[in-house]
């Protein structure tokens, strides 16, 4: 691969970063967060609505909140009740 290429892509990374900054950035201008204003690019791989608080209820893994199961635990037991049902 030429330099010309790996210029090329290199510069396209950053410009797409930039744009994703920018877009996150009028958000927090929007809702107000000074936290976000302060550190642009922290937020740059993980939402802005994500406080990090465990025990929120937007931020905490809702399996743990509700007790669900997930899809493939309720796959598994409905393969296993389907098994026994054979049996019988």
């Amino acid at each position: 691969m030429s330099k010309d290429d790996d210029k090329l892509k290199h510069s396209k990374r950053i410009y797409q970063k930039d744009n994703v900054v920018k877009n996150k950035m009028k958000v927090a201008k929007a809702y107000g967060w000074k936290h976000v204003l302060a550190n642009p690019h922290k937020y740059l791989k993980c939402s802005l609505f994500s406080c990090g608080n465990s025990n929120c209820i937007f931020c905490m893994n809702p399996r743990k909140a509700f007790n669900e199961k997930t899809m493939q635990e309720k796959k598994f037991d409905a393969k296993i009740k389907a098994d026994k049902n054979q049996d019988e």
